[in-house]
């Protein structure tokens, strides 16, 4: 702002002086025009951005990244992980539109297991048996105490359940068209880009909804928050897990 009146006030004296001294002649104004221009390539120079140094990176001794396995040896192109409490890896497959199950040590022999959604990756929404359902974009992938799997099925905009009664969709998937909207299940809309958490303490998953800038939450049912015996082998997806892994992907 000082700058901008510094500017206008040299700018009125100048016009100013010009026109006094129209008729008559003017006196040398080389030292006055030079210091003017300089003023000027002052206030253009002070309106820049600070110069950035870039990066400063400060690496810390000691740690060493190796492959332990590829994925076109696992059949799979994990999009992202989820490691249960016993260790279990559980991989969404968005390429395929499946989630797999892999069982650690990690190495070039090991195999993943279908837990649900299609070996060929035929997408759809389809829900029912683990075998026949269908995803589409699966991006995210998370576990509550009792061994449900929750996905986030993001070209499907809905939240899917893997647990003993099959696949289901707990939110999301009624219409085609993303959205932001609250409420109901069967009502809410998601962006296509959103992510879910499982969070213990207040019993709920956390979707982070990217697309919408937001963090949404739905509760879940107590008993499955409540589990003591948490291992996936408690549950129906590991006989269901164990009839599909006699075909690696």
């Amino acid at each position: 702002m000082k700058k901008s009146l510094l500017f206008f006030i040299i700018l009125t004296l100048v016009f100013t002086f010009s026109l006094q001294f129209r008729a008559q002649a003017a006196p040398p104004l080389g030292p006055f025009v030079r210091h003017f221009s300089s003023l000027l390539k002052w206030t253009r120079s002070s309106s820049k951005a600070p110069h950035s140094d870039g990066h400063v990176l400060q690496f810390e001794d000691g740690y060493l990244v190796e492959t332990v396995v590829e994925g076109n040896e696992l059949g799979v192109v994990p999009h992202s992980i989820w490691v249960s409490e016993d260790g279990e890896l559980f991989a969404v497959d968005a390429v395929k539109n499946n989630i797999v199950r892999i069982t650690p040590p990690l190495s070039q022999y090991s195999r993943a297991r279908l837990v649900a959604g299609s070996f060929q990756g035929h997408t759809g929404h389809v829900d029912g048996k683990p075998s026949d359902a269908r995803f589409n974009g699966p991006k995210g992938v998370t576990m509550d105490d009792k061994g449900n799997v929750y996905v986030a099925d993001t070209s499907n905009l809905a939240i899917r359940k893997i647990g003993d009664s099959g696949v289901t969709t707990i939110a999301g998937g009624k219409s085609n068209v993303a959205g932001y909207r609250d409420g109901p299940s069967e009502d809410a809309k998601f962006s296509s880009d959103f992510d879910v958490v499982y969070v213990r303490p207040t019993c709920s998953l956390l979707v982070v909804d990217r697309g919408n800038a937001a963090l949404r939450q739905i509760s879940l049912n107590q008993e499955d928050c409540d589990y003591q015996n948490s291992s996936i082998s408690a549950t129906g997806l590991d006989l269901m897990s164990y009839v599909f892994s006699s075909s690696s992907i």
